[in-house]
């Protein structure tokens, strides 16, 4: 049994172990954990503001309070939009969809500003509109003057959280930079790609690729604030000279606000914030690599097999599961520091999950194997003399409270101690295993047990039969081992063979275990005494 069971844990657990790490995966169960174990991991990383690193103009409840309610004229952003002539590249995340009624000059002006400048990257998002996803992007005059478009398109997780972002993005194909990339692809001098046509398709979908996890952290701020009234009235054309510029809303109740792991979600964060940290990581190399599906499925598995195969031999030590503990906690250090200093982000949850599981698993199979080894003897794998007894008991007071028959069938091997003597003990070992192995294949019927009782003394004990039924078992197995024709020249019948005493009653109620098994023993007694090799039963 012990050795079966090694065998089994050995092989097989680490490969199921494996399946329900990959369904786990599959299935997203253990997404909320990866979600909270991704956060953790980010609040411990530490930011820091670089010189090169993006400003921030924002508008803000302090511009709000100098300039007016929101939206302005159009001439303040071309007027900033100018003041930001020396600038690397500026992205205006301000939606800009919809053309000034009264007059073309607003629009006109600011298009002007937007070319003279020339490092302008406006946004294009989606959009519904009933069951249609329709694409969003400033008027084609301002596109036009737009040195590209980048999308500011954003995915939640599952529990309402932004994490990640794709880098393509488009309705029906991919055909937008995220904001942030465009921004940067400016700043690098990169080409100015041809402005895709306008993609109108009933039932188009919006299409994802090159996904990447946002980079956020603790610590200060990876770019510099500063306030749109500041930068229009305040600021010199110097102060943004070689430098990244975003602009965009950042007031309290205007603009996109979005709960991501390191904002406050009563009030969120806005787009443009979530575009700086991402154009900060992009910059640095500092953006989130997310194994993608097949790699987390092949990684997790390779992980729980290897691991689970590796952890296989302590199932039959006490620390089987501090040890699956231990390995899980150093699988979730491990994916710590893969996401701090590798910047890939490997979910472990499922894997984690997985091999506690295993772990409880060989737990049980170890509490298992103990009982069995506490119940069963060593040499003949039957029942123990303890378990028996307990057993026993339990079915005495069982049949006596049904009124149901008890059979006890007590055998003893013939002449075993000149057998031993003869042949030696290992052989007498032999001869008590295959004693054994018939006794197993003779009483089968559920409920029956046979065990041994010390030396070359057996018991069955029987609920539910009666003595006719008891003998003729006992006669059956009597007759097995004596066709196998074990040699045994200090019988005289020159083989092996044993003699057999049958206890079958009703269980009244003096009855006790040491009763009925002096009766079975009584009967043993006479068949030894009529010559052996026989079966007798108890008088009473």
């Amino acid at each position: 049994m012990p050795s079966l069971i090694t065998r089994q844990s050995k092989l097989l657990l680490p490969l199921l172990t494996g399946l329900a790490g990959l369904l786990l995966v599959l299935t997203g169960v253990t997404q909320r954990l990866d979600y909270w174990f991704y956060d953790a991991a980010l609040s411990h990383h530490t930011l820091q503001r670089a010189a090169d690193d993006p400003i921030l103009i924002e508008v803000d409840n302090h511009s709000l309070a100098e300039m007016g309610s929101w939206p302005w004229p159009r001439e303040l952003h071309a007027r900033l939009i100018d003041q930001l002539q020396y600038a690397k590249a500026v992205g205006l995340d301000i939606v800009l969809a919809e053309s000034v009624m009264a007059s073309s000059r607003p629009d006109q002006s600011l298009a002007t500003a937007m070319q003279r400048n020339g490092k302008v990257v406006s946004p294009v998002f989606p959009e519904s509109s009933g069951n249609t996803l329709t694409e969003t992007r400033p008027i084609p005059l301002l596109a036009a003057a737009s040195n590209r478009l980048g999308h500011t398109d954003f995915e939640r997780d599952g529990d309402g959280v932004i994490r990640r972002v794709y880098l393509q993005a488009g309705l029906g194909s991919p055909d937008f930079p995220a904001f942030a990339q465009a921004i940067l692809d400016v700043a690098q001098g990169r080409p100015a790609p041809a402005l895709p046509a306008l993609f109108e398709s009933p039932g188009a979908s919006w299409v994802r690729q090159q996904e990447v996890m946002l980079p956020f952290g603790k610590g200060e701020e990876p770019f510099q604030r500063m306030s749109y009234i500041d930068a229009l009235a305040s600021a010199s054309k110097e102060e943004f000279r070689d430098r990244i510029v975003l602009i965009g809303v950042t007031a309290t109740g205007l603009g996109d606000m979005h709960s991501t792991p390191v904002s406050d979600n009563a009030s969120g964060m806005p787009g443009v914030v979530i575009n700086a940290y991402l154009l900060h990581g992009l910059l640095h190399g500092d953006s989130i690599q997310p194994l993608s599906l097949p790699q987390q499925l092949g990684l997790t598995l390779l992980l729980i097999v290897l691991l689970d195969y590796l952890l296989s031999p302590w199932w039959r030590r006490r620390g089987v599961m501090p040890a699956y503990a231990i390995t899980a906690l150093l699988l979730a250090a491990g994916s710590l520091m893969l996401l701090s200093w590798g910047r890939i982000w490997f979910a472990p949850a499922s894997a984690i999950l997985a091999l506690l599981l295993s772990g409880f698993c060989r737990f049980i199979l170890r509490q298992a194997s103990l009982q069995t080894l506490a119940t069963t003897d060593g040499l003949t794998q039957l029942a123990n003399r303890r378990h028996f007894d307990e057993v026993f008991a339990l079915s005495l007071e069982r049949q006596r409270h049904a009124s149901q028959p008890l059979a006890f069938v007590l055998l003893d091997i013939d002449h075993f101690k000149l057998y031993n003597d003869q042949y030696g003990h290992y052989a007498g070992d032999v001869v008590l295993k295959r004693v054994a192995h018939v006794l197993r294949e003779s009483f089968q019927r559920k409920g029956e047990l046979p065990a041994r009782l010390g030396g070359e003394e057996f018991g069955v004990l029987m609920p539910g039969s009666t003595m006719q039924d008891a003998l003729e078992a006992a006669e059956g197995f009597r007759q097995h081992l004596e066709s196998l024709d074990l040699p045994h020249d200090g019988s005289p019948l020159h083989k092996v063979t044993c003699s057999i005493g049958v206890a079958a009653r009703i269980p009244q109620p003096d009855d006790t275990y040491q009763r009925i098994y002096e009766d079975a023993d009584g009967a043993l007694y006479i068949a030894k005494r009529s010559g052996r090799n026989i079966v007798s039963p108890a008088s009473r």
